[in-house]
């Protein structure tokens, strides 16, 4: 929602209304609108959308503001105090080691070539030596893995070729302004050409490429405008349980501070919001068990029970706001309902094919996701059921 200084972490859509309340639910309203501006091809549309690529890992490279020099590294070239900007690879081998400094020494050796015009951010996508020629369904492809999702182009393709000729691929998707680099801010979008060594993979999403039929658009208008109504009902609510929140002290006793981490869970175990009633008793389990937890830490008696008794209180609070509780999950649900409708009408508009790797062979899967841009700021849609349950366990079988 808010202006982003480094690109280190985005929001889902759903959940900036558990950041910041009524003012996070006006923004994903906001964001959905510029959303249904850009899908019925809007002159005043002024958002773009970029595909979220599954690559790894994320490589800050460019000219040094201070001394001109080409650098790569991590996002820890960001740091305050000893920024980890490597200019030669013998200072990629003070730093890093294994696969990390290989790849950032292929990353500093290749794109010096490409002319890069002060800092931007990408993640790499293969190189060399991790790229597989495969076959799927009697179809030649080349492939590579960066993290969880298997890329593939067809071997006679336009694509498959360039990527069979390069080096490392990758795909930039940040830029960065201002003169100091520990506060420089992003900004959406890095126009790099690539070169026969480097593949540079462009990721705005083909958005023109989707056609909504009039029901469709008036469908999804009268959803958001349902999210809306659902908003200034639970506004108040949303805007308690945010000043509650907090990691220490009290704070951390109040159930408000387990909400983000409970759906986050729910994911994991590929359950969305389903039956209210359902979720509310979920909820509280996964608050109890939580509770159970940071009280047995606890070596003092007298304070036990002092903390005991905020637990207490807090569950005498879900109790006496129960049905604002169900009507903020009710917003959940429906954030959830429509951000999977527009999801389903963005996929499979790229070149690559999007596999994941099981035990019974390459199981055809979708993009991670998408960034939507608007007016500086940026809001992830992903579909998390997905791609949480392939991040979470086929990542075990190869790292």
């Amino acid at each position: 929602m808010a202006n982003v200084t480094q690109l280190k972490h985005l929001e889902h859509l759903e959940d900036e209304m558990l950041n910041y309340g009524m003012e996070g639910c006006n923004a994903s309203v906001s964001f959905l609108k510029e959303i249904m501006k850009m899908l019925g091809k809007k002159s005043d549309a002024s958002g773009f959308l970029q595909t979220k690529w599954d690559g790894a890992p994320s490589v800050i490279c460019g000219t040094s503001p201070s001394t001109g020099m080409f650098f790569v590294g991590t996002k820890s070239v960001f740091n305050k105090t000893e920024p980890k900007m490597c200019f030669s690879e013998d200072q990629i081998d003070i730093w890093y080691d294994g696969d990390l400094a290989k790849k950032l020494k292929y990353s500093l050796r290749y794109f010096q070539e490409l002319g890069i015009d002060g800092v931007i951010q990408g993640d790499l996508l293969f190189t060399d030596d991790t790229l597989e020629t495969k076959k799927v369904d009697g179809i030649d492809y080349y492939m590579f893995r960066p993290n969880t999702i298997t890329y593939a182009a067809p071997v006679n393709s336009p694509l498959g070729k360039q990527i069979k000729a390069a080096k490392i691929g990758v795909v930039f998707h940040t830029h960065y302004t201002g003169d100091v680099l520990a506060e420089m801010q992003a900004r959406a979008g890095a126009r790099v050409n690539g070169n026969t060594n480097v593949a540079v993979i462009q990721n705005d999403t083909p958005i023109n490429k989707v056609t909504l039929t009039a029901t469709e658009i008036a469908e999804y208008n009268r959803h958001i405008a349902k999210i809306e109504r659902m908003c200034k009902i639970c506004g108040d609510f949303l805007d308690d349980l945010v000043s509650n929140f907090g990691t220490t002290g009290d704070a951390k006793f109040h159930i408000s501070s387990y909400i983000k981490q409970f759906f986050n869970s729910e994911i994991r175990d590929r359950r969305n919001v389903g039956n209210i009633d359902e979720t509310i008793n979920a909820l509280v389990n996964f608050y109890d068990e939580k509770m159970q937890k940071e009280l047995a830490k606890i070596k003092t008696p007298a304070n036990r029970v002092k903390k005991a008794n905020l637990v207490y209180k807090s569950e005498n609070y879900l109790l006496d706001n129960v049905y604002k509780f169900k009507a903020m999950f009710a917003l959940y649900k429906e954030f959830q309902i429509l951000k999977q409708k527009i999801i389903d009408k963005l996929d499979h508009l790229e070149e690559f094919k999007t596999f994941v790797q099981t035990e019974n062979g390459y199981k055809v899967t979708t993009p991670e996701g998408y960034v939507l841009h608007q007016d500086g700021s940026m809001i992830k849609l992903v579909n998390r059921l997905e791609f949480a349950y392939n991040n979470f366990t086929l990542q075990k079988q190869w790292r």
